[in-house]
């Protein structure tokens, strides 16, 4: 045994069978010579053959030995094990036997021994072959191992071969081949042709790589296919990494995506109609609004009208009926003329109220900064206070501003005046004789706001979600005529218009109401302060 290693290659191991001395040093000479990675058995004989129970990369032997031919050993030789054989003799009929039995080569001896120096490359060769056929086993198993679980067609080909290295059950049910026909096309060509007639579109290519004058396609590509029974499948093909000198393999992966292109579809026909739908929507809501604005409109010309109607005839009976009241000196009458005073103004009162309601909401539009000015918060509530004197001293009420003068704020002043008089009349018209009312406030951040709190009847629940709705009447068994619903509501506008917030707390009936307001210094909105 004559060892040969180098530093970076793999040692082979070569059984060599040579009954001649000569050739047997030859080969050895040539594998030092190039630093090849042998290592080299020898036998004389097929009986020294016989007995080696060893594993060997490659077998090299000679056709002619001392005790025989090397056709009786070659049936004996592991089938995995490639064999060369060489001969001084070159015998057509010897050759083709040899390789009939399993031989993976054969050459001819020269009497220069020119052979030996093809015999390397032979060797390579043919264990590269060996190499790649293993890897193609493996890569085969494992793909049968595996293929039968996954719910993909696979399918491996060499293009320039034509052959067919893999298809697993998934590929024949997607294509929708039946089992005896995909047993039978064993070529691409035959399942491209096949594939072929099944597409809807005669225009699509086909899913895997069209062939080049050389059968090599140049990069990966992927997409969808419709085929004649409605079915949509998704396909990815891709080349195989290969060793140089390798044929080029490729290999396809197919899956059956009907359900979800037609998901997609249903998907897509909805937006478009939810569009179409939206479009409509939006064209009839334009229509709606334009209707209501114009509805709104001449709902505002209607109040308008009407209450310059009955404000023309009550003017007079406004200034008369007070004089006759003064003057009559009958009991019974002047008491007659009190009562149709007092109603005359109550009228006159409602009157003014539903225009202001309305003035407000076409001032809106109109509102600006520069109509505005500083206005004393605290002053002015003392001057309300006093102005009401005569029926907090009749109810015997006690009320106490807590809101000190200098307390500024820039808003309209007939803004602010209206919003503190009506919340003040509220409390004086809703807290009961002896009860007590409070005003206070403060600054916070941008905020300036202020508390109109009463010890009188107080609200449900229901009352404070609708006590700013217009000509809601919290007490409904009063039927005096002494409020219209409509104050509160005038409040809450003249709170919005201003770009401020207002709130109403009460604890139930006969505890007593809160109502906080709160107004910007400046006409840009904050966060809502939090009260005392």
């Amino acid at each position: 045994m004559m060892p040969i290693f180098t530093a970076d290659k793999p040692v082979i191991r070569i059984h060599y069978i040579e009954d001649n001395l000569i050739d047997q040093q030859a080969l050895t000479r040539v594998a030092q010579k190039k630093s090849l990675p042998y290592q080299i058995d020898l036998s004389s004989s097929l009986a020294e053959a016989r007995s080696r129970n060893q594993m060997y990369d490659l077998v090299i032997c000679d056709f002619f030995l001392s005790d025989g031919t090397i056709l009786d050993l070659l049936p004996t030789f592991d089938t995995r094990t490639p064999v060369i054989v060489v001969t001084g003799q070159a015998d057509l009929n010897n050759a083709v036997t040899a390789l009939k039995l399993g031989a993976k080569d054969y050459l001819v001896k020269d009497p220069e021994r020119e052979y030996l120096n093809l015999l390397p490359i032979q060797i390579e060769n043919l264990l590269k072959q060996q190499r790649n056929e293993r890897d193609r086993k493996r890569l085969s198993s494992l793909l049968f191992s595996v293929g039968g679980a996954i719910p993909f067609g696979v399918y491996l080909y060499e293009p320039i071969t034509g052959s067919v290295m893999y298809a697993n059950n998934a590929f024949f049910s997607i294509w929708d081949f039946d089992t005896e026909t995909s047993e039978s096309l064993l070529t691409h060509d035959l399942i491209s042709r096949q594939i072929k007639t099944l597409l809807k579109y005669e225009g699509d290519d086909l899913p895997m790589f069209p062939l080049g004058e050389d059968g090599i396609s140049g990069i990966a590509r992927s997409g969808e296919v419709r085929v004649r029974n409605s079915k949509t499948i998704r396909y990815y093909t891709d080349r195989i990494p290969i060793e140089p000198g390798d044929p080029p393999c490729y290999v396809s992966i197919f899956e059956d995506n009907t359900a979800l292109s037609q998901a997609h579809e249903a998907v897509n026909d909805y937006s478009r109609r939810l569009e179409h739908l939206n479009a409509s929507l939006d064209q009839r809501v334009q229509e709606r609004t334009q209707q209501l604005e114009d509805l709104m409109k001449k709902q505002r010309d209607l109040i308008v009208n009407i209450g310059h109607d009955l404000r023309t005839p009550l003017t007079p009976l406004v200034a008369l009926l007070p004089y006759l009241q003064h003057n009559e000196t009958d009991g019974e009458k002047k008491n007659t003329l009190r009562v149709l005073c007092e109603s005359t103004m109550m009228i006159r009162s409602l009157v003014e109220e539903i225009l202001m309601t309305e003035n407000l909401g076409v001032e809106k539009s109109a509102f600006s900064q520069r109509d505005t000015r500083p206005c004393d918060l605290g002053s002015m509530a003392d001057e309300i206070i006093e102005a009401s004197l005569p029926v907090i001293s009749s109810k015997g009420l006690s009320i106490r501003n807590d809101i000190k003068p200098g307390m500024m704020i820039r808003i309209k002043y007939i803004h602010l005046h209206l919003i503190l008089e009506k919340l003040i009349n509220n409390a004086l018209q809703f807290t009961e004789p002896g009860g007590t009312i409070t005003l206070h406030g403060g600054k916070d951040r941008e905020y300036t706001w202020f508390c109109v709190s009463d010890t009188g009847i107080g609200l449900t629940h229901e009352d404070s979600s609708r006590i700013f709705d217009d000509f809601y009447k919290a007490d409904a068994s009063r039927s005096d005529l002494l409020s219209h619903g409509l104050g509160l509501s005038v409040v809450r506008k003249l709170v919005l218009l201003n770009n401020g917030h207002i709130t109403v707390k009460s604890d139930g009936l006969g505890m007593g109401t809160r109502f906080c307001v709160s107004l910007p210094d400046r006409s840009v909105r904050s966060n809502q302060p939090m009260w005392d």
